[in-house]
């Protein structure tokens, strides 16, 4: 049993992907698959269950997968603790906006804490940055995307609206009601679809530009909006509900060029605090 295979067993395990696996660790598929093969002949029992859609962990699987995460996490201890020297690494990191702060600031905090030296730079996405942490709607076509955490749509109300009484929301309690409407937004298209096949028209007040100004004009009393969860973790003038029969979500990751020479270090670090993002 080896560190990589057990790198490749929590990518899978992770990703419920072989293909989403080899992408996440840059190597081939056929290269995963083997791994897996082998840790399951040393452990002798099957860790997944392949089918269609991808794998699912058995339970042995399940078993494993903290220990071999906790297996990695000792692994670069050990390595951090053998650094011959501090080398001073500066790395500029463009954010979108809006980011759940939360899982940026421990993304942030595992970064400074665990790779000594390092200078880090926070930018906005419009700016020059080694690396982006965005939407994957909005990856360019010549980045490879990291995927760090997936944020679901629900809608956005104030805390006084009749709406947030309930549980949860109908689609068709959206029929006719006041809207907070934003562009750009990287989701669009995938709610004017939704809203068009379920026949229902939104009385839209305003459009505005950001998430902010939206949240605002909704603890305003002035309309609902679409949100990802996570903008409404930290604000106690509004509240969420989900709206049954709507599956939108942003999924967030770390963006960067092909040809752009990361840090392994900081890659490695922020694989290792993955399942904190979640």
């Amino acid at each position: 049993m080896d560190f990589r295979s057990l790198r490749y067993f929590v990518a899978v395990y992770e990703e419920l992907s072989l293909s989403a696996a080899s992408k996440r660790c840059f190597v081939a598929q056929p290269s995963i698959s083997a791994a897996i093969q082998q840790l399951e002949a040393e452990l002798d029992c099957p860790l997944f269950v392949r089918h269609s859609k991808g794998v699912t962990p058995t339970p042995d699987g399940s078993r494993l997968y903290p220990q071999a995460c906790q297996v990695l996490g000792d692994v670069q201890s050990i390595k951090r603790q053998f650094m011959d020297r501090t080398e001073h690494i500066a790395v500029s990191i463009g954010l979108m906006p809006f980011l759940s702060g939360k899982r940026v600031g421990t993304i942030i905090k595992a970064l400074l804490r665990e790779i000594p030296g390092l200078d880090l730079t926070l930018v906005d996405t419009t700016q020059k940055a080694d690396a982006r942490i965005v939407s994957s709607t909005i990856v360019h076509e010549h980045e490879a995307f990291h995927k760090l955490w997936t944020d679901q749509y629900v809608v956005a109300l104030s805390r006084s609206h009749p709406l947030a009484l309930q549980e949860s929301i109908e689609f068709d309690q959206l029929n006719n009601i006041p809207f907070i409407s934003r562009k750009p937004c990287e989701f669009n298209d995938a709610w004017q679809y939704a809203v068009q096949k379920k026949g229902i028209n939104l009385d839209i007040k305003a459009t505005v530009r950001t998430e902010e100004y939206a949240l605002d004009l909704v603890a305003a009393g002035l309309g609902v909006s679409i949100v990802p969860q996570q903008s409404t973790d930290e604000r106690n003038d509004i509240t969420s509900r989900v709206v049954n029969g709507l599956n939108l979500e942003r999924v967030v990751g770390l963006a960067y060029t092909h040809d752009q020479s990361l840090p392994p270090l900081l890659l490695s670090v922020i694989e290792s605090i993955k399942s904190e993002l979640a």
